[in-house]
């Protein structure tokens, strides 16, 4: 018998239950990505949502560390870490 697995302490953003994401949240890639520039930004790089397409359902996030790109990103491949103060 398997143990279950922890859950995540911070659940997916744009599923249902959860707040919609806002410009400016800073939010953690679940799976690697492709930059706009075609630089690989790993798993659990954190960013800052720079614009919000179709009512949620993808991103445009700035990463600064360990990579310097922007990304557009599926709601499903990311998790909220921080709001933005506003």
């Amino acid at each position: 018998m398997r143990a279950p697995r922890p859950k995540s302490p911070l659940p997916p953003v744009g599923g249902l239950g959860s707040e919609p994401v806002r410009e400016l949240d800073r939010v953690r890639v679940l799976r690697a990505v492709l930059g706009d520039d075609d630089v690989t930004v790993p798993a659990g790089t954190t960013g800052t949502v720079v614009a919000i397409y179709a009512d949620g359902e993808a991103f445009e996030v700035e990463f600064t560390e360990p990579v310097d790109t922007l990304a557009t990103v599926e709601a499903d491949t990311v998790c909220l870490v921080e709001r933005a103060i506003v």
